[in-house]
């Protein structure tokens, strides 16, 4: 399978498909040095022992270096977006990303992971179709390329808010560092006390579909990306008017010439 051009500076090559088996039962947690992680009865995606944002599996431990780990998260948002528009995979931020969105369109310095979603049909469709699929991308940054999972939890088709231990419905990781999307769905609750029109997500987050639909279309990180509707009200829902103002935060403060949150000096660190 070879998709087109996706953005500038970067080559899809090849997308390959592994297998659409759910992981086997009673397999060691193990990365590719060897290395046991820690792993949950139940849980299908499990984080490493080192850090919740990365996968096991591919790495031993976590990016030190702040400005690498902010690329790398670059990177994997950029990949999965590419490749989710290719695919013709409806998706949009959420949560922390979209606030990210919302201050100067890219990754809060302070994140260590990005959320997405998408919605009920399109899991199905990944499931289906694109599960344990890898993507291998080239870019000026790493040369050699670097490749990328697409995998969907077998759980995904438990949409009751009862299954806590797999509310992440699928993952884009990278396979050299670890790093990982979680990607959530949303779903229509028939049955909800509110009436038609909630859509839930197995995480507890729900919302009418007013507040997410039409789609709006914009960029982020340098690619094109959708995002809720009613953005700046879901956002203030989640985390409170004063995080769309707020202009410091988290050790850092918004620099509104730059467009970018710089790191706060230790003499003007109290937030």
């Amino acid at each position: 399978m070879k998709l087109g051009p996706l953005i500038p500076g970067f080559a899809l090559l090849l997308a390959t498909t592994q297998t659409s088996e759910a992981r086997p039962k009673n397999i060691k947690n193990v990365n590719e040095k060897g290395e046991e992680y820690h792993a949950q009865p139940g849980k299908y995606f499990h984080e490493s022992s080192f850090h919740v944002h990365y996968d096991g599996r591919f790495a031993s431990h976590p990016i030190v270096d702040q400005d690498e780990q902010r690329h790398a998260i670059k990177v994997l948002v950029q990949t999965y977006l590419a490749t989710f528009r290719d695919l013709g995979i409806e998706t949009w931020l959420m949560h922390g990303t979209l606030l990210g969105w919302w201050w100067n369109k890219q990754i809060l310095p302070w994140d260590t992971d990005a959320d997405v979603m998408i919605s009920e049909p399109s899991i199905y469709r990944l499931a289906a179709y694109y599960n344990m699929t890898t993507y291998y991308f080239e870019y000026p940054a790493v040369p050699n390329g670097r490749t990328f999972q697409l995998e969907v939890n077998p759980h995904y088709t438990i949409r009751e808010d009862s299954d806590r231990l797999n509310v992440v419905d699928a993952r884009w990781i990278d396979m050299e560092n670890g790093l990982f999307i979680d990607i959530t769905t949303a779903s229509y609750d028939l049955d909800h006390p509110e009436g038609e029109g909630v859509l839930v997500c197995k995480d507890g987050h729900q919302f009418r579909d007013t507040y997410l639909f039409p789609l709006l279309d914009t960029t982020f990180e340098g690619v094109e990306v959708k995002i809720p509707f009613k953005y700046k009200e879901m956002l203030e829902s989640e985390y409170g008017e004063e995080a769309l103002t707020r202009k410091k935060f988290h050790g850092h403060v918004f620099d509104d010439i730059k467009m970018e949150w710089a790191p706060l000096h230790e003499e003007n660190s109290e937030l």
